[in-house]
């Protein structure tokens, strides 16, 4: 019988800061199970495995033995590039993946720290390679500053950076194409500028996404769920919890994802099975399971995403 799956985390140093992959089923990044009777497999594997019993049987229709999700935590030390993803069609047109929807929820920030998420106002498409050369697309681009809890939606489409000194929790479909629009005009050692994807970009980049407030508002309370995000490509809730939750599926036809984010829990099965999680580490509970009981260790914050079929 399927367990409540813990994951190995996959640390991935970058230029910037670095990366952990807690629930991962891209080629050559593979999670691999930590518990049960499927220690040592990866998530692929868990997947050919139990088909709609691990995914849902919507999900198995629409995803076929292909895990939607990839579930990161975010560390950054400097600021990334400023990036956008292609959407479905785009992706599958050239890369034959899926396109790359995804959020972000702010773990921790430093005092000042910002973040891009659409353009301010609007750039001509016969004006936008001039303004990545020369620079000047900064000033176009929708700079937030953050703090702690602070969440965003970014759909593909939009263009996006990360600011230095936050950490991150990004949920998104399953994907690893990325076009990298503009990198603040750095240099390497050898006074080399970073590879840009300007023309690729181009197709990609929502020109008509002008905003001034791209955060995602929502209302904290303790021992409910509440909701962050609610997409054709995944629904992610907070949990706040000081209490015992008993967490009910019935209906959902889905896998559901959590990432502990602060504090530290244990999620016991319907069989008493227990998973201890704690903060930075993500498990995922079986659609065949109808529910779970999560026990706090005084306090803790999860994130829970699962994708809905509408």
């Amino acid at each position: 019988m399927l367990d409540i799956l813990k994951f190995n985390p996959i640390f991935k140093p970058t230029l910037w800061g670095s990366e952990t992959w807690v629930v991962s089923a891209v080629k050559d990044s593979e999670s691999v199970v930590l518990n049960g009777e499927d220690k040592g497999l990866t998530l692929p594997e868990v997947v050919q495995r139990y088909g709609a019993d691990f995914l849902g049987k919507a999900n198995t229709a629409r995803f076929g033995t292909d895990f939607p999700l990839l579930i990161k935590f975010i560390d950054a030390r400097q600021d990334l590039s400023i990036q956008v993803h292609p959407n479905d069609e785009l992706s599958a047109r050239r890369h034959g993946k899926m396109g790359k929807n995804e959020m972000w929820y702010v773990i921790d920030a430093d005092r000042g720290s910002q973040l891009i998420a659409g353009f301010r106002r609007r750039v001509e498409l016969a004006d936008y390679a001039r303004k990545v050369a020369d620079g000047s697309i900064e000033s176009d681009l929708c700079r937030v500053p953050v703090a702690p809890g602070d969440c965003f939606y970014i759909p593909a489409g939009r263009v996006h950076g990360i600011g230095a000194g936050m950490l991150i929790a990004e949920i998104q479909q399953t994907s690893d194409v990325t076009y990298r629009i503009y990198d603040y005009l750095r240099r390497d050692r050898d006074g080399h500028q970073r590879e840009l994807h300007t023309e690729l970009a181009l197709e990609a980049i929502n020109f008509e996404d002008i905003t001034d407030d791209p955060k995602v508002h929502y209302t904290e309370a303790r021992d409910a769920v509440v909701e962050l995000v609610s997409s054709p490509y995944f629904v992610t809730n907070e949990l706040k919890l000081t209490r015992t939750l008993q967490r009910h599926y019935a209906g959902a036809d889905s896998f559901h994802v959590y990432m502990c984010v602060d504090g530290a829990c244990c999620f016991l099965s319907p069989e008493d099975q227990g998973v201890f999680l704690h903060s930075g580490e993500a498990l995922v509970v079986p659609a065949c399971m109808k529910s779970v009981t999560i026990i706090p260790d005084v306090t803790v914050k999860l994130l829970e995403s699962y994708v809905e079929n509408r």
